[in-house]
């Protein structure tokens, strides 16, 4: 045609903007070029309509109307329009989580999996811990030294290390530990990942593993500042170990060590690294509102819904749990702090 040049296959590309922006025919009935399909030029028409009167969208091809609800055109079966705009809600997000029992519910199930993940956490490595310095805390024992040494092995290794390989081990077809257990047992083994009491289990069985250590070191440098006086007494009295060890070693250490055990506590409060290694928070829970599994404590919880929801994400709900889970710190770490002063006092008296 004359006056026209026909564009080279290898620019279209380049011209497509170009080519975007022209209009054939008038202005009540014009054509424009085709974006997906090359040499078709076609009419088009915006997919949604806003009326203004009623606030609404309308899909112009299905006939479904969409309306305003907190930030995002919703229709009446629930579908949306992405992406929503901004919109101030305020404390949406809070009397979303105490009012609608479908994300209630989960986070309170999550919470007191949390409190009882840390609190167990504490108390099987601190218990340990102090075991195994109580026994390495005698100067006859051939190779002491070594073999406090190799048990410190655990702590000097990355938890994104030795979570892994734990649950190499722990696996149910090849892992030694299920293995064992089936020999033991004639074939049967923990579903370490499958089951959520089996699961909780292992995931604490892999907290005693490297929380032992931390514990270790410190009532090992506890044990070393108490009063040797009062043993001396003790045994005047016909005190028996396991006498001097409930009224004497073990007050004596909380006061040393009681802040430490509150930091542990706060620390695998929100412990996020196990749980997302050992099994993503898994297994998943059943028939909730919000994606959560019965291994979740409130970080992954928290982080499920905020970046790794399959539904979208909800970074405001994911916020509001945050400063719960602030506010839930506060006021643990408070009443523990005024446990540990009351074990103060009462060491004043031993």
């Amino acid at each position: 045609m004359d006056g026209f040049t026909r564009i080279p296959q290898n620019r279209i590309f380049g011209e497509l903007t170009a080519l975007s922006a022209l209009r054939f025919g008038t202005d009540e009935d014009s054509f424009q070029v085709s974006q997906q399909q090359f040499g078709v030029a076609a009419k088009y028409e915006p997919l949604y309509v806003y009326d203004p009167a009623t606030d609404t969208l309308t899909n112009q091809q299905t006939g479904v109307v969409y309306s305003p609800i907190n930030g995002t055109w919703t229709a009446e079966d629930g579908s949306t329009i992405q992406p929503g705009f901004m919109v101030t809600i305020g404390a949406y997000n809070y009397s979303r989580l105490f009012t609608d029992p479908a994300l209630r519910e989960p986070f309170i199930l999550v919470f007191i999996w949390t409190v009882l993940f840390a609190a167990l956490s504490v108390i099987i490595t601190f218990s340990l811990g102090t075991l195994l310095a109580i026994v390495f805390d005698v100067p006859e024992m051939p190779f002491r030294r070594l073999l406090r040494s190799l048990l410190l092995i655990p702590y000097a290794i990355p938890a994104f290390v030795s979570v892994p390989v734990w649950v190499g081990l722990l696996n149910p077809e090849f892992g030694i530990v299920s293995q064992s257990i089936k020999a033991v047992t004639g074939g049967w083994a923990p579903a370490w990942f499958s089951d959520p009491f089996w699961a909780k289990i292992g995931i604490l069985l892999i907290q005693l593993w490297l929380g032992m250590p931390y514990m270790f070191i410190i009532v090992t440098g506890a044990l070393q500042s108490l009063p040797t006086d009062v043993y001396e007494a003790a045994d005047l009295d016909g005190a028996n170990p396991w006498h001097k060890f409930q009224s004497i070693t073990l007050p004596l250490l909380l006061i040393t060590v009681g802040p430490l055990l509150v930091a542990s506590f706060a620390f695998n409060f929100n412990n996020f690294t196990v749980i997302q290694l050992y099994n993503n928070g898994g297994p998943p829970m059943i028939g909730t509102a919000s994606p959560v599994g019965h291994t979740d404590i409130l970080a992954t919880y928290t982080y499920r819904i905020a970046f790794a929801s399959g539904r979208g994400a909800d970074q405001g709900y994911a916020a509001a749990i945050t400063v719960i889970i602030f506010l839930i710190l506060v006021v643990i770490t408070f009443f523990q702090f005024r446990y540990t002063n009351m074990l103060e006092e009462r060491g004043e008296n031993v």
